[in-house]
């Protein structure tokens, strides 16, 4: 094969080498946390662009052993226990701040969030409405198209996607797809069985940028949540304060409030 060849090859999307690392002036620039101490241990804040991994609570017993590789007509809905497993540990707390900054800037997008958000609390919080898009898809394959679709747009520059457990090359096409439209991809997940909780150093193969367990700490009257950053791996846990009422006591409802930007894929 000709050197132009190779080089003309080199440059697809969908080709990856193993060491290959983006200049620092084609990345876009971190969103402060709203901790010091995280923007530490994330290097400067969330980072602008990627794929960001957040682990909270306990994957439900059922089918979770092995990851997706594709993504078939399977129903959400049949799968909600997953998706519901990450809640009430400190998450909202946690992106809250970033939401709050993102949509002042522009469009955030919740995909397949398990709970309606609480547009009273999110708003007294400084989310601005208007520029929270919705999307609720029926089944796993709408699932990953409208993820992939959103983050290649680059409409949002924040994503955040309730998804199954996927495999390394269905992580990596999003990873891909969030870096062609400049946008920064959160997953939240439960801890799967096979991982250790507060100070485990094991997490899922993964090409994310970032990858955090979170725990809701309760002591007294002080709320806090602990973090660490399982990639790149770092032994040391923040303890990040929560002022008054966590953000994370009321961020959803059972029942539809006040619409939302609500997209329905059927």
């Amino acid at each position: 094969m000709a050197g132009n060849d190779v080089a003309e090859l080199l440059t697809r999307h969908d080709i990856w080498r193993g060491r290959q690392t983006r200049p620092p002036e084609s990345v876009a620039a971190p969103c402060p946390s709203g901790w010091s101490t995280l923007d530490e241990l994330l290097g400067g804040g969330w980072p602008g662009e990627g794929l960001v991994e957040l682990y909270a609570g306990r994957a439900p017993n059922g089918p979770w052993r092995r990851p997706f590789d594709r993504l078939d007509t399977t129903p959400l809905s049949s799968q909600r226990d997953w998706f519901q497993a990450s809640l009430g540990h400190g998450l909202t707390a946690l992106l809250m701040p970033w939401l709050r900054q993102r949509t002042r800037a522009g469009s955030v997008a919740l995909i397949n969030p398990p709970a309606v958000p609480c547009a009273e609390r999110w708003q007294r919080e400084g989310v601005t409405l208007d520029e929270l898009l919705v999307i609720q898809p029926r089944n796993l394959r709408e699932l990953g198209w409208a993820t992939e679709e959103v983050l290649q747009s680059g409409a949002c520059a924040l994503v955040i996607a309730w998804l199954p457990p996927l495999g390394f090359a269905l992580r990596r096409r999003l990873k891909l797809a969030a870096e062609t439209g400049r946008s920064c991809l959160a997953t939240p997940y439960p801890f799967g069985r096979d991982m250790a909780v507060g100070g485990g150093t094991h997490a899922p193969s993964s090409p994310a940028w970032v990858q955090l367990s979170v725990q809701r700490q309760t002591e007294g009257a002080d709320r806090a949540l602990s973090v660490q950053r399982l990639k790149p791996f770092h032994p040391r846990q923040v303890r990040l304060e929560l002022d008054g009422d966590p953000a994370d006591t009321t961020p959803v409802r059972d029942t539809a409030g006040p619409p939302l930007a609500l997209v329905d894929t059927r």
